[in-house]
């Protein structure tokens, strides 16, 4: 069976990152795929889905708003009655 070197590269990689931040973890192959690589899949993922909303929420595309549980909200700009400035009624 041929495997895609770059893939298995990138999973050694992600294998060991999630090693390196809890060095008493064991698992099978199942528990690794669904839950280690999975987490550090998400874990960067979500570092990228924030950049992506703050260049947009930078271009304008986007408005960023704090909810009152202190959760930041995205949406897009320029909405009447959206909280970003527009207003309620048209």
């Amino acid at each position: 069976m041929a495997f895609d070197e770059e893939r298995v590269a990138a999973l050694c990689g992600e294998i060991q990152r999630y090693l390196d931040q809890h060095p008493d973890a064991a698992d099978s192959v199942e528990g690794i795929r669904r839950w280690w690589i999975a987490r550090i899949r998400l874990e960067e993922t979500a570092k990228y889905v924030q950049e992506a909303l703050d260049r947009l929420v930078a271009r304008g595309v986007v408005v960023k708003r704090i909810v009152p549980d202190g959760t930041a909200v995205y949406e897009i700009a320029g909405m009447p009655g959206r909280g970003n400035g527009g207003s309620a009624t048209p």
